[in-house]
């Protein structure tokens, strides 16, 4: 067999085996694990069905989590499952699939896996990173079908879309016979959920996605989940049946424990608010202030994505901070975006400083080679 495969989802295999190699790691893009202690001194085994008891309680919990129906919804191995599930069930040989950069591979790999006719919309920084309605109208131009498959907040760059926008994404999608796909995960960042811009909640062919993952730092439970917009309810058939070919049902432990989770949202919320308060203003301050860096903190999320000017192989800057400084980034490269770094705040604030700091003693030293 070839042993020259190319990894269509390389940043996963990277973050496997090259990061957090230092201890003073900025590679993350969630929270920190959640404490243990909030799920009491019992944790739940439960080997039963799921489909039993489990399954059932965590979809209605999910489905008040979120505003919409229970039969709208369905849970997942996690939002990555979940973006799988949506491009089984609706991308085709032939369909147009605008997508966009920098970006989550997924939403590269997925379009092009299935056959799919692949247009990328380029995000801006001089932009603020936002999408271009006219340009996703030029984009589905000519197309048979054409969907569009987006983050919100994007990923790497944590550039929100309104609702008013993602309203008008989802009429262009419509009027190329096709549906938005919103990967929401880092929407459950926003405190007010009166301000979550949900798709579906706004129009009804829509398809969100969202998890426990990234806000509240439970990860390993692998829940995530699929709503779907109003008018695409009778295809929650098709998405679990395409659940089914793939691993049937969720695992009940993790479902006992993100029933659990779901009652305890406003308590695994306080590190979100310790972070906006203590994390984020180091990381704002240091994007203001270090010359070479052009970059903002994201309004949800811990992640920002600088440029770094001047220096366009990032891919060998990163190894040059982990091997000469002790600190770990996500180079831009994986994200469509090469002379970028993504950079999470979920360090101690001290910590963060530090790490911070030796980025830019790296910054000075990469570029006197």
């Amino acid at each position: 067999m070839a042993t020259d495969y190319q990894p269509l989802f390389p940043y996963m295999e990277f973050a496997r085996t090259e990061a957090f190699r230092s201890q003073l790691s900025l590679t993350q893009s969630g929270m920190p694990a959640a404490d243990t202690a909030l799920f009491g001194s019992t944790l739940p085994i439960d080997f039963a069905w799921a489909g039993k008891e489990a399954l059932p309680e965590v979809e209605e919990q999910l489905a008040r989590h979120l505003g919409v129906d229970r039969s709208r919804v369905f849970v997942t191995l996690g939002a990555s499952a979940a973006m799988l599930l949506a491009a089984m069930a609706l991308f085709r040989p032939g369909t147009r699939v605008v997508s966009e950069t920098p970006s989550y591979e997924p939403l590269r790999a997925l379009p092009s896996l299935f056959g799919c006719d692949l247009a990328l919309l380029e995000r801006r920084p001089e932009e603020l990173w936002r999408i271009d309605p006219a340009a996703v109208q030029r984009a589905l131009a000519g197309a048979r079908r054409g969907h569009v498959f987006i983050t919100n907040p994007n990923t790497p760059t944590g550039a929100r879309s309104s609702a008013a926008e993602i309203v008008e994404l989802a009429r262009l999608a419509e009027s190329a016979g096709g549906v938005l796909v919103s990967c929401e995960v880092y929407m459950e960042y926003e405190l007010d959920a009166a301000k979550r811009a949900l798709a579906c909640r706004l129009a009804p062919n829509t398809v969100s996605i969202g998890s426990l993952t990234k806000a509240y730092g439970l990860g390993a439970l692998r829940v995530g989940w699929v709503a779907l917009g109003e008018g695409l309810a009778a295809e929650r058939r098709r998405f679990v049946d395409m659940q089914y070919l793939n691993y049937v049902d969720p695992p009940t432990v993790s479902l006992r424990l993100a029933a659990r989770a779901f009652g305890l949202l406003e308590r695994l919320r306080e590190p979100i608010r310790a972070m906006e308060r203590d994390q984020k203003p180091v990381l704002r301050r240091w994007l203001a202030e270090t010359p070479g860096v052009q970059g903002f903190a994201p309004e949800l999320g811990l992640t920002s994505f600088p440029r770094l000017v001047g220096i366009d192989d990032t891919r060998a800057f990163a190894r040059h901070l982990v091997e000469r400084h002790g600190v770990d980034v996500v180079p831009g490269e994986f994200f469509g975006r090469p002379g970028h770094l993504r950079l999470g705040a979920g360090l101690p604030p001290a910590e963060l400083a530090e790490a911070l700091a030796r980025v830019s003693a790296g910054l000075a030293s990469f570029r006197r080679r």
